[in-house]
């Protein structure tokens, strides 16, 4: 299955009225024997899929309704990469109730959260096309973000099967879609998804911050990055502008929650720095090895001129394995 086809498994459940559906959930666990024993108990049988994921996995297999766990067979990668358990909207579906218990266990297990995927559903017709798409043209919109995409599936014929409004991209922490829910599960009626999509540390503090705040959290977050406004020609400060009457009555709150993505740098570890070459710069060096037949001669030269550029928390990670204080 195409990695967009994966991520792209929606569930047809929706959020209730005033609530959060959690509809997308990725994380890295601890490769161990209480972490496996835990997660049959979670996620019930397990079904090969004969391949690895994204080249950093050996192994993988499928498990409730589309969902993935992955995990490698080398010692030294699996101290690393750990057990990956992804579950698209379909996925979560499936754990039903147990959902936010499992988000739990994993937080309390260790886990790191690396894409959360939370919504807010409108069912009474208050978030339209036409509201977002003249903010939209109009820029009474506060936001973050300099890059919108607007995304329509048409009939033949003419006509549209459905609409997407996509805030920011995938190359940052987060971004916030604006879609119709009723055209993509081909449901009557009214149903427009506002879903904010994390990634990376955000997520995981996201995650661990929605359990200390509640829906708040993510309501807070929502609103520091994007916010529909009544534009006051008068004044040049678009942030001053008191938010659109129907933004207000939608998202409940428009006071931004604090930052979640600044604060102490995670320590510098060797476990860290190993992830961070192998995910950046893994293909880069195996493609020099193999054009030089093997011969280590020109990777060795690239380590030897890197020594003089190594800064204080590198040699920080050395002090912390060889067990000294720094």
């Amino acid at each position: 299955m195409d990695e967009r086809d994966f991520e792209a498994q929606t569930s047809a459940l929706a959020a209730r009225p005033g609530a959060l559906l959690l509809d997308y959930l990725r994380v890295r666990l601890p490769d161990d024997r209480d972490t496996w024993r835990a997660l049959q108990g979670w996620l019930g049988p397990m079904t090969s899929r004969g391949c690895g994921w994204r080249g950093w996995y050996s192994d993988s297999a499928m498990v409730l309704d589309g969902g993935l766990v992955a995990w490698c067979q080398d010692a030294a990668r699996r101290e690393v990469w750990g057990v990956l358990v992804d579950l698209p909207g379909k996925a979560c579906a499936g754990l039903g109730d147990r959902l936010v218990p499992f988000l739990r266990w994993c937080l309390d297990h260790s886990g790191h959260v690396t894409r959360c995927d939370f919504a807010v559903d409108d069912r009474e017709g208050v978030v339209t096309y036409e509201r977002v798409d003249r903010a939209v043209q109009d820029d009474s919109i506060v936001s973050r973000w300099q890059e919108i995409t607007e995304y329509k599936r048409r009939r033949r014929g003419g006509g549209t099967r459905g609409w997407t409004f996509y805030f920011g991209s995938r190359r940052g922490d987060a971004m916030i879609r604006i879609y119709d829910k009723a055209a993509e599960q081909k449901q009557p009626g009214h149903w427009v998804r506002v879903e904010l999509e994390a990634r990376g540390d955000f997520a995981d503090r996201l995650c661990r911050e929605y359990f200390r705040q509640g829906s708040g959290a993510v309501i807070g977050q929502i609103t520091r990055r994007l916010r529909f406004i009544e534009v006051d020609r008068t004044d040049t400060n678009k942030r001053r502008a008191p938010a659109a009457a129907w933004w207000v009555q939608f998202i409940g709150s428009v006071q931004p929650g604090a930052s979640l993505t600044v604060g102490e740098a995670p320590e510098c570890t060797l476990a860290r720095l190993a992830v961070f070459v192998e995910k950046q710069c893994g293909p880069a060096l195996a493609t020099l090895v193999k054009g030089a037949g093997g011969d280590l001669g020109q990777l060795v030269g690239i380590l030897d001129r890197s020594v003089y550029r190594m800064r204080p928390k590198h040699y920080a990670a050395l002090a912390l394995r060889e067990g000294a204080t720094c």
